[in-house]
């Protein structure tokens, strides 16, 4: 998967620091089953995409659909589990956030959101205390180096 920010034009603000784009048959079709959360400004951003459902998830979602030029068309701010979306027909794709994060951001119907792909902001560096170890994380892998 491939790793990078959603940035609203309206707001100027970077709505999704840490978003995994899913955009292959077997990445979508996993989606987030398996995670217990999300944390704030992480997502997963569905492309094509028109509708999602929840069946085995753990927790609700904040869902974004947005049309081919990136404009949220629909937004859902708390979609539980074992649920199922609307089918948004013009929606090109859907962008998942953590349950509230439309309200949080102050994100709107029309927003224009902006894809800037890199690795810039996804590893998170903290010390493993039981063997003091530094540890470099991202949902892809984990890097320990001794320090």
């Amino acid at each position: 998967m491939k790793l990078g920010q959603l940035h609203n034009l309206r707001t100027g603000q970077i709505v999704g620091e840490r978003v995994w784009k899913a955009d292959s048959f077997w990445t979508r079709l996993r989606g987030l089953l398996g995670r217990s959360c999300l944390v704030p400004g992480e997502g997963l951003w569905l492309k094509p995409c028109q509708q999602v459902h929840m069946m085995g998830m753990q927790f609700p979602l904040s869902v974004w659909f947005l049309d081919k030029k990136g404009r949220v068309c629909a937004l859902i701010d708390d979609l539980h589990p074992w649920k199922i979306s609307p089918h948004i027909r013009n929606a090109e794709s859907i962008v998942e956030f953590p349950a509230g994060w439309g309200k949080a951001t102050g994100t709107q119907l029309g927003d224009e959101l902006v894809w800037e792909e890199g690795l810039f902001c996804f590893i998170e560096r903290r010390k493993d205390v039981s063997n003091g170890q530094v540890v470099f994380d991202s949902p892809e892998f984990s890097y320990r180096m001794h320090r």
